[in-house]
C-alpha cells in the first residue's frame, strides 16, 4: 500500500511538471510578436517624430522607417521641415530623427550640435552616396558639346542660348527648393559666368520643368542630384565644374557664407542624425534607426513607385517593405 501511494505521488508530480513545461512553452509563443515580422519579442510601443526634408529621397526614407516601426507597435509622426531648420528641432528633442543628412553642407551644424553641444547623435550612414551637380539635357549636349564644361558656358552665345524672359541677356540657371544647400550663385560669380540663378520652388517643379524641356526641346541648365528617380527617366549630361579645392572645402565648412565657393560639389556619404534624448526615450527605436541602412537602388525604387506609378509615398513605401523583408528585418532584430 505504501509503495502504491509512493507511485501515485510520483506520477502526479511528473504530470505537474509536464503541464508546467507545456504552459511555459505556450506562454513563450503567445509572448512573441509574430505579426510584427521581427521575431524580436513584444511590440515596442512609444512614439517618434521623424523629419521629412523637401525632396522625395528624404520622404522615402521616413515613410519606409514609419512602415516598419508601425509593424512593431510604434506610433510615428512625420514632420515636413527643411534641412537647415531640422537641427534646432533635433537639439530641442521636438524632432527625434532626420534620416538623410548631406554632411558637406552641414559641417557647422555637425560641429555645433553633434560635437560641441552633444544634443544630436550621429546615427551612422544611411547607405546611398549623394552628389549635387550642374546638368543639361542630352539633346543640348549633342547640339552643343561645348556646354558640357564650365569654360564653354562663359560665352555670350551660351548666355543667349539659355536666356529666358526673366533673365534677359543672362542665361538661366535653375535651382529647385530655395532651402537647398546651394553654392551656385557663388560658382557663377567666381567663375565669371553670364548666368542668373532662378529658383524653381520645389523638387516637383524642377522635375516638371525638366520634363517640359524634353518635350519642347528647349535649352535648360539646372541644379540636380543623385540618387534621384528621374535620373533613369531623362537622359542628362553633367556639366564639368572645377575640381574640389581647399578653398572650396573651407567655404563649404562655412556653408558658403564666405562667398568663395567656385568648384564642383563634393560627393556625400549620407548620414542619419537623431536627438540625443531618443536613446533614453525609446531605446529600441534608437537602435532601429542606427541599424537602418539601404541602397540608392532601394530608395529610387520607392520614389519611382511614387512618381512613375502615381502612388502616395506611404503606399510606395509599404509596397517596398512588403517586397523586401530581408532588407529591413535586420533593422528590428
Amino acid at each position: 500500500m505504501i509503495r502504491s501511494r509512493r507511485w501515485l505521488v510520483a506520477t502526479v508530480a511528473a504530470a505537474v511538471l509536464v503541464l508546467a513545461a507545456c504552459g511555459s512553452s505556450s506562454g513563450s509563443k503567445s509572448g512573441g510578436s509574430s505579426d510584427s515580422g521581427s521575431g524580436s519579442g513584444d511590440k515596442w510601443g512609444g512614439s517618434v517624430t521623424i523629419a521629412v526634408n523637401p525632396w522625395d529621397g528624404s520622404s522615402a526614407n521616413a515613410e519606409v522607417a514609419k512602415a516598419v516601426l508601425e509593424k512593431q507597435g510604434v506610433t510615428v509622426a512625420l514632420k515636413d521641415i527643411d534641412e537647415n531648420a531640422v537641427w534646432a528641432g533635433l537639439d530641442s528633442g521636438s524632432i527625434d530623427a532626420n534620416l538623410e543628412v548631406w554632411p558637406s553642407g552641414h559641417a557647422s551644424d555637425i560641429d555645433t550640435y553633434i560635437k560641441e553641444k552633444k544634443s544630436v547623435v550621429d546615427a551612422g550612414l544611411l547607405g546611398p552616396n549623394g552628389h549635387i551637380g550642374w546638368y543639361i539635357p542630352d539633346f543640348v549636349a549633342q547640339a552643343h558639346p561645348e556646354y558640357k564644361t564650365w569654360e564653354g558656358l562663359k560665352s555670350a552665345a551660351a548666355a543667349k542660348y539659355f536666356a529666358t524672359a526673366e533673365t534677359g541677356d543672362k542665361g538661366q540657371f535653375l535651382l529647385g527648393d530655395p532651402s537647398y544647400v546651394s553654392y551656385d550663385k557663388d560658382i557663377i560669380k567666381n567663375l565669371d559666368l553670364p548666368f542668373q540663378v532662378v529658383v524653381g520652388g520645389s523638387e516637383a517643379t524642377l522635375i516638371t520643368t525638366i520634363d517640359k524641356a524634353f518635350k519642347d526641346k528647349t535649352p535648360l541648365l539646372f541644379y540636380f542630384y543623385e540618387p534621384q528617380w528621374a535620373q533613369s527617366k531623362y537622359k542628362l549630361d553633367v556639366v564639368k565644374l572645377p575640381p574640389i579645392s581647399k578653398t572650396c572645402e573651407t567655404s563649404a565648412a562655412d556653408q558658403g557664407k564666405d562667398g568663395k565657393y567656385a568648384c564642383d560639389y563634393p560627393t556625400d556619404k549620407m548620414m542619419k542624425t537623431v536627438s540625443a534624448d531618443l536613446k533614453s526615450k525609446n531605446p529600441k527605436v534608437y537602435d532601429f534607426l542606427k541599424k537602418m541602412n539601404w541602397t540608392s537602388e532601394d530608395q529610387n525604387t520607392v520614389t519611382t513607385y511614387k512618381n512613375a506609378d502615381d502612388m502616395s509615398m506611404a503606399a510606395a513605401a509599404k509596397k517596398w517593405v512588403d517586397a523586401n523583408p530581408t532588407v529591413w528585418q535586420p533593422w528590428v532584430q
